[in-house]
């Protein structure tokens, strides 16, 4: 009894993501899949009723830290009411990874209605065999809708 409501709780889940990531509000942008965000600026782009929308994404590799990264975001063309929320988790391939979404802080030094820019610092979780080839997974709230990019990264 207990093996069949595990097994029900793990199927409800799956199928909540599977609906979280293919559900009308959730707009998936494009990526250049051979753009590194490890030092490189990648963006992901849509034109989305008339506007143009981009996100970008980089992680910034610094010599004197070995755990934490800052990361940042670009956020341009978004609803005019505002952003919520600005999420990034850290995935790989064929490695069952721990709950890892970080927040991004919006940068309000430009003193913008709507920021721009999104920083945070990132400890990437624990992998075995010594794997580098990330996919880190923006999400990004509006006011109206979600979008989703993938951004392909590695050391």
């Amino acid at each position: 009894m207990t093996s069949v409501i595990i097994l029900a709780l793990i199927f409800v889940q799956d199928f909540g993501d599977f609906l979280d990531e293919n559900s009308d509000k959730v707009i998936q942008l494009g990526v250049n899949q051979h753009c590194n965000s490890a030092g490189s600026i990648c963006s992901a782009s849509i034109i989305n009723e008339g506007d143009f929308q981009r996100i970008s994404f980089t992680v910034n590799r610094t010599k004197n830290s070995e755990s934490k990264y800052p990361v940042a975001v670009t956020a341009v063309g978004f609803d005019f009411e505002g952003i919520e929320s600005i999420s990034v988790s850290f995935e790989m391939q064929g490695e069952d990874i721990e709950d890892n979404l970080l927040l991004f802080l919006p940068d309000k030094s430009l003193q913008q209605v709507v920021p721009e820019r999104w920083n945070a610092m990132a400890k990437l979780p624990q992998t075995s065999g010594g794997r580098t080839d990330w996919l880190a997974v923006i999400r990004l709230k509006s006011s109206k809708k979600e979008y989703r990019a993938a951004f392909p990264f590695h050391f």
